[in-house]
């Protein structure tokens, strides 16, 4: 590779692929088509036609394959993905987009309407995206990862028309609907599947919540009525000027959201492979879509595929947890990626040099299988990627890395710090006196990045003061990024004028609020934050008050500020990134005289910079090197230690906090993981310990690092539940439901006392309610409560805490909803009725102790079970504690004493990314055990349609003792 240029390794590597892949040789772009798209004068109507006709035969989206089955234990219908991808072709695309554009033209969108979109990349999500700008609609898409209540005022302010939400986003939308001010006339569901029961509850739900209000439609109804309706010639262009096609909000991390808005002639150039625009000429393309189209690199990736006559893909799971599997089956050309997804392949290359393999040969495999071995470009955005991880990139790629630099309102700006000329079309350096920023300074001049692009946005929608603040006398950009001009067109970045501060996982962090949160620590005098965005947390330097050094050394105060930081941190409401990972204990402040306060006496944070910047990033590189070599001593003799040493050390390796300062009642989703880290973090621990740790243990509120200390020395004392392993075989790729019977769940004098148990009441006075904190179980919560107000009855509501106190505030909390009437309704009938006791379906004895386990057994009459671990991220493997075992252990306490109903009502998580919302009905119904098929295949260890069932009857012929409750088994 160091022989030839970069140049001529792609010409060499082109003609190779071309002679030798037949899906890179029909992917390259058509001259003829691509000549079309340059003509001057096209519309972004014209645009489209021209690529979907031009490309007509050619696959133009690829959707991982599904299929339908039966749960085992319900019957319900459920969705599995398959190991392979379904492709549409463009001209399949085009007769989507036209019926679609009949439809929703005039019922009830005009053009001009805006209409907002909730859901993850998909075909139906680029099928309405393409549809509104095929009628001359807004689109608005909205990012799926926030809270109702930051997308309410974009819904208000932009006032949709219509709103279509995917069907795993309908209950948000439905929020969005009835908790704003603004009323839609219509909400089109799409990535809908009627056959899974849990989807069509959903919609019927929805219907329901929005009867009379809102127009609940599918987008397959949708189409079909357009199909129906006649083709009307296209509407010629309108060239009285450039019509607003899309608004893209920005995170809102520097205030509230504000739409940058895209006239339809930017929106256009997405679709043109060109230097002018977003991305340049490529000899083919294939790519994996995994980037939200609410982000405008994701639309950037998805429309330059198709402008350029290739196959877009798109990821199986929005949250990435098949990643590696998506882009083994796509084999992409290009690598458009964000510095994380780089993170996780080192990091799967870490895993398999830690075990032994040799580097060249992880290198080698990841190249040529994970990666598909037919990449001709590779390039990383949204966030800096750190020198190091960018010098791994290039060893598996062998081949340069883009680093491309660009911003919502003003387009692509930079490749590897070069400007481009086109788009940019000039730039300037401003001087930023209060941060000491000047084009004087030397060697290079430094300030404030100005710019005027050909791609530049025209304004934030409905904010005119906003918009001209962005923007200079001279209409200049301000893009509020510190640049140094290190040569003629070549910048590098420096810093941020506000102090807002962009981590490498995409995360914004204020840097001035933070350090005034942190100056109210009784042990800090000053503090000084640190960032680099190639990493994804923060350092600092912490000048300790006079009478925290009179009264400690360093090496005692250090850890003692390190717990203060988190006490202020936890009190003002901080996310875990917005906490230092590590400081420096300066002892001199920060002074006039020693240049590193300014005039003002504020923090002059170039001058801190220049002062520590070497020393923090030195700091940065040992705790990146003490990471690695962490885990690596941890998996050869993390099992000799003591078991809590050893979870404590893996949890402040995984997650960069020191081993010193958590404490055992420190919970893993506190000190900052979430379920996928917690996922890593089991196989860790697996690694180490040779035991299964489940995620639902790792994140269960009522679990701490002792905790899952205590559950690995259960494991390794041979006292093992049922695992996954134990039942399916530790890499089962393929599992059975004739696994699943009763024997390995329920001990045998239980199981043969059951037929000879006293049946089920008649009468139901007390209910067992799990899963009363979920969305389905605050309803069933009042629908039993509102049964057992008519009884004097009582609801016994198992819930995950470390205490009855604190299970009783998690399910009090469940209903402040805003809405008044229902905490009140809720705890009228709670006074009387409710009993709240902190437990776990999961956990041995449902985490009880014997004498309240007895007391149910006793007593209770009827248990209503919506709980389960509900994740779409998370392998059936994982799952399989809290749900299936789960189920185990209500039946088991159903089958002592005397016999209890257990009608339950199982959302299927582990097999589908749905989220079910059913009634109460559905929740007391009984339902047949026979399963539909017994034996399912998953390639991705993630039980697919008719995996094995959450509760183990799995077949009738197991069911014997407990078919009276099983209502419907044969």
């Amino acid at each position: 590779m160091s022989t030839i240029t970069r140049e001529e390794w792609l010409a060499r590597r082109v003609e190779e692929l071309t002679a030798t892949d037949p899906q890179f040789a029909a992917a390259r772009p058509d001259p003829a088509v691509a000549a079309a798209l340059e003509q001057p004068g096209l519309r972004l109507p014209q645009i489209i036609r021209t690529v979907l006709e031009g490309y007509a035969d050619r696959p133009a989206l690829g959707q991982r394959a599904v299929e339908f089955a039966k749960d085992p234990k319900t019957g319900r219908t459920v969705l599995g993905v398959l190991p392979h991808f379904d492709t549409l072709t463009y001209g399949e695309l085009g007769d989507r987009v036209d019926a679609l554009s009949r439809a929703l033209t005039g019922d009830p969108v005009q053009a001009g309407d805006r209409v907002c979109v909730l859901g993850f990349n998909s075909v139906d999500f680029t099928t309405i995206d393409v549809a509104l700008a095929q009628t001359g609609a807004v689109a608005v898409p909205l990012q799926t990862s926030a809270a109702t209540t930051q997308l309410q005022p974009i819904v208000a302010e932009t006032e949709p028309s219509l709103i279509a939400a995917s069907v795993n986003q309908l209950p948000d939308a439905v929020e969005l609907i009835l908790g704003g001010g603004h009323t839609p006339a219509k909400l089109v569901v799409f990535d809908y599947h009627p056959e899974v029961d849990d989807q069509r509850e959903a919609v019927e739900t929805a219907r329901a919540r929005l009867a009379d209000t809102v127009v609940v439609e599918t987008l397959a109804d949708v189409l079909e009525r357009g199909r129906k309706l006649p083709v009307t010639p296209a509407a010629e262009p309108d060239d009285s000027g450039d019509p607003l096609a899309l608004l893209i909000y920005t995170s809102g991390s520097t205030g509230a959201p504000k739409g940058a808005m895209y006239p339809q002639s930017n929106v256009g150039k997405m679709w043109r492979r060109s230097s002018r625009n977003w991305f340049g000429e490529s000899a083919a393309s294939i790519t994996l879509n995994f980037m939200p189209m609410s982000h405008v690199m994701g639309r950037g990736i998805l429309y330059g595929t198709l402008g350029n006559g290739g196959t877009a893909y798109f990821a199986a799971k929005s949250d990435l947890s098949t990643l590696l599997e998506d882009l083994e089956l796509v084999r992409p050309t290009e690598l458009n990626f964000v510095p994380r997804i780089w993170e996780t392949l080192f990091g799967e290359f870490q895993r398999q040099v830690d075990r032994g393999v040799p580097e060249a040969e992880v290198l080698e495999e990841q190249r040529q299988y994970l990666l598909g071995g037919r990449f001709i470009f590779a390039m990383t955005g949204s966030a800096p990627t750190s020198p190091e991880l960018k010098e791994w990139v290039e060893s598996l790629l062998e081949t340069h890395l883009l680093d491309g630099y660009g911003s919502t309102e003003a387009g692509m700006v930079l490749f590897d710090g070069e400007v481009q000329r086109p788009p940019v079309v000039d730039y300037k350096l401003v001087d930023v006196p209060d941060l000491g920023y000047f084009s004087t300074d030397r060697p290079h001049p430094r300030g404030e990045l100005l710019l005027k692009t050909e791609n530049m946005f025209p304004g934030y929608y409905k904010r005119p003061e906003v918009t001209a603040g962005v923007f200079d006398a001279d209409g200049y950009y301000r893009t509020g990024d510190v640049v140094a001009e290190v040569g003629p067109d070549r910048l590098v970045y420096v810093d941020r004028r506000n102090n807002v501060l962009k981590l490498a996982q995409g995360e914004f962090v204020t840097v001035a609020k933070l350090e005034a949160v942190f100056g109210n620590s009784p042990l800090v005098r000053q503090i000084y934050i640190y960032g680099n965005s190639a990493h994804p947390y923060l350092l600092a330097v912490v000048v300790p008050t006079e009478e925290a050094l009179a009264n400690n050394d360093i090496e005692v105060l250090k850890p003692l500020i390190a717990d203060s930081l988190q006490d202020v941190a936890k009190e003002a409401g901080l996310q875990s990134y917005e906490v230092p990972r590590d400081f420096i204990v300066e002892t001199t402040p920060f002074t006039l005289e020693n240049g590193l306060l300014t005039g003002i006496r504020k923090l002059a944070w170039p001058k801190l910079k220049q002062h520590y910047g070497e020393r923090l990033e030195q700091l940065y590189t040992e705790l990146a090197d003490s990471q690695a070599n962490e885990l690596s001593e941890l998996r050869r003799g993390g099992a000799d230690a003591p078991v809590l040493e050893t979870v404590s050390r893996a949890a402040a390796a995984m997650l960069g906090t020191a081993a010193t300062d958590l404490s055992p009642d420190a919970h893993f989703t506190d000190l900052g993981g979430d379920s996928l880290s917690a996922l890593t973090f089991g196989n860790l621990l697996r690694e180490i310990f040779d035991v299964d740790v489940p995620v639902g243990v790792i994140v269960s509120p009522a679990n701490d690092l002792q905790a899952i200390a205590d559950y690995i020395e259960g494991e390794r004392k041979g006292t093992k539940r049922p695992t996954f392993a134990a039942v399916h075989g530790r890499d089962a790729t393929e599992v059975h439901a004739r696994d699943l019977t009763l024997d390995k769940f329920i001990d045998a004098p239980t199981l043969a006392a059951a037929p000879s148990l006293p049946k089920p009441t008649t009468e139901v006075r007390t209910v067992l309610l799990t899963g009363a904190t979920g969305f389905l179980g605050r309803y069933l919560a009042l629908e039993w409560l509102e049964r057992m107000d008519l009884v004097d009855g009582k609801v016994i509501a198992l819930v995950r805490a470390k205490s009855d106190a604190e299970a009783r505030a998690r399910l009090d909390n469940t209903f402040d909803s805003g809405d008044p009437k229902l905490p009140a309704h809720y705890r009228r009938l709670a006074a009387d009725h409710l009993e709240v006791i902190a437990g776990d379906k999961g956990e041995a004895n449902l985490g009880l102790d014997q004498q309240t386990w007895q007391r149910l057994a006793d007593t209770v009459d009827l248990i209503v079970d919506p709980a389960a671990l509900v994740n779409h991220v998370l392998p059936y493997s994982e799952l399989f504690g809290p749900n299936a075992l789960g189920t185990a252990e209500l039946l088991r306490i159903a089958l002592t004493t005397r016999q209890s109903r257990t009608p339950t009502c199982p959302r299927s998580g582990w097999a589908t990314r749905s989220r079910r919302r059913s009634s109460s009905r559905t929740a007391t119904s009984g339902r047949s055990a026979r399963p539909a098929r017994s034996t399912t295949a998953t390639p991705t260890a993630t039980a697919t349609a008719s995996g094995p069932a959450r509760c183990c009857c799995a077949r009738p012929t197991t069911c014997a003792a407990c078919r009276s409750r099983c209502s419907g088994a044969t």
